[in-house]
């Protein structure tokens, strides 16, 4: 979890995988990627969807909002393509040098079947950057506190500073890094979350300036003490 605090994300899931990276940052790229990046500390975006609507983990639920709008299977959590999703992504992340990853779209989910994916996670030994707790249906402490969930990534409307602290404060990590982040029309909602989350060490926000995620400007770089 120290690894990653006081450190800025370049959230770039969006964007074509060609970051070199930099020292002393964290740096996030998409499902597509093939290897970590040559400096700092790679992130690698994995789905809980079936990312390519591939139809090769089925069963599938009828869908969320999101799903739709990105043309991602929704997979049923309790069929045989749940695990058989995971296993592809985890293993294929492991093989190509990731220490860390995302686990996106939580919200469509139970928590149970969540923190199992995290576990499952934890036993190919890749550590997980939980994504927008705050908009979790249940127990998002039990998300959040899991010993394998070592940073939080937050988007546009899915939770401020104070809130951040607080759970993060609730389950015993009161030091973890939370990242927020936002592009297109979210810019005016970045910089109220900076305003406000200057109080805090270990708190950044940046803003996509190209596209969905193709680039990261800082607005607030984290520090070591609030």
């Amino acid at each position: 979890m120290h690894t990653l605090a006081g450190k800025p994300l370049r959230y770039l899931i969006g964007g074509d995988d060609s970051d070199e990276g930099r020292d002393g940052e964290v740096i996030e790229l998409s499902f597509d990627a093939e290897a970590p990046p040559e400096r700092g500390i790679g992130v690698k975006y994995c789905n809980l969807f079936d990312e390519e609507n591939s139809g090769d983990y089925a069963p599938y639920l009828k869908g969320t909002d999101v799903s739709k709008d990105y043309n991602e299977g929704q997979i049923d959590p309790h069929g045989p393509g749940w695990q058989k999703n995971l296993n592809d992504q985890f293993s294929r992340a492991k093989k190509q040098g990731f220490l860390y990853i995302e686990l996106d779209n939580p919200d469509a989910y139970a928590v149970a079947d969540v923190v199992g994916a995290v576990s499952l996670a934890q036993k190919y030994g890749l550590k997980v950057v939980a994504k927008n707790p705050g908009l979790v249906d249940g127990d998002r402490k039990a998300y959040v506190a899991h010993p394998n969930v070592v940073a939080v990534i937050v988007e546009k409307d899915a939770g401020m500073p104070d809130d951040m602290d607080a759970l993060r404060r609730a389950v015993g990590k009161p030091e973890m890094q939370v990242w927020f982040v936002a592009f297109g029309g979210g810019k005016a909602w970045a910089d109220k979350v900076a305003a406000a989350a200057g109080k805090y060490k270990n708190m950044g926000v940046t803003y996509c300036t190209k596209g969905e995620y193709a680039t990261a400007a800082d607005l607030l770089v984290p520090t070591a003490a609030a």
